[in-house]
Order: structure tokens, then C-alpha cells, then sequence
């Protein structure tokens, strides 16, 4: 599986990509936004993570132009800290398929990858 993470956290990223290697998935991480369009549209992933404690996310911005450029091949999934309810509910409202709190989406990190997300 093929998977593009816009993820700013260094230990997130780190045990992403280590989640990848364990389950045989394909992960690239990106910095940006815009690099993230890049390698979405490049790679088309099956599966899109977006971390929403990312700087300067906005996901009713972003979420669109993933979509856009994404039709219905792929999954968008959605991560941030319980205590940002606003921001999980706006993910949510512009369209990602998973939206999930920091602590499920650790706990849960090797199934999503190997298997997609429920």
C-alpha cells in the first residue's frame, strides 16, 4: 500500500515510517501542504494521512483539493489531539473518511497501514 503522511512530529513521523517498514507499506512523509499535493499527485497513494496539529492546517482548505485530485481511490485519515474537538469536527465536515484522536491513531498505527483504515 502506498501512503502519503503530511506529519510535522518528529517521533510520529519516525514511528510511522518504522510502522511502514514492519508491515510492508510504502510510506513518504511531507513537510507541507503543498508538498503533499506534490507527492499525492504523484504517487497516488491509497491512503492520505494528515496530521491536524500540523502549523497552519486548515482541513476545510486542504481536505478539497486532496479530494479533487484523489477522486475515489483513496482513504483520508484524519489525526489529532482528543482535546481539539473543533478541529477533528471540521476534518471530518470537509471530507476525511477517518478522523481519529492522537492515541487511537498511535494504538491502531500497524493495522491502518496493513490493512486501511476501518
Amino acid at each position: 500500500m502506498s501512503i502519503v503522511a503530511l506529519i510535522s512530529d518528529l517521533a510520529t513521523r519516525s514511528h510511522l515510517a518504522a510502522a511502514g517498514t514492519r508491515v510492508g507499506a510504502t510510506v513518504e512523509i511531507a513537510s507541507s501542504a503543498e508538498m503533499l499535493l506534490t507527492k499525492v499527485e504523484s504517487l497516488r497513494p491509497r491512503l492520505v494521512i494528515l496530521d491536524l496539529s500540523h502549523p497552519g492546517l486548515d482541513p476545510r482548505d486542504l481536505v478539497p483539493r486532496l479530494k479533487q485530485l484523489l477522486g475515489q481511490r483513496a482513504t483520508l485519515l484524519a489525526f489529532g489531539p482528543h482535546v481539539h474537538a473543533a478541529r477533528l469536527a471540521a476534518a471530518s465536515e470537509a471530507g476525511c473518511e477517518v478522523v481519529m484522536s492522537r492515541g487511537q491513531f498511535h494504538a491502531q498505527m500497524d493495522d491502518i497501514l496493513k490493512r486501511g483504515p476501518d
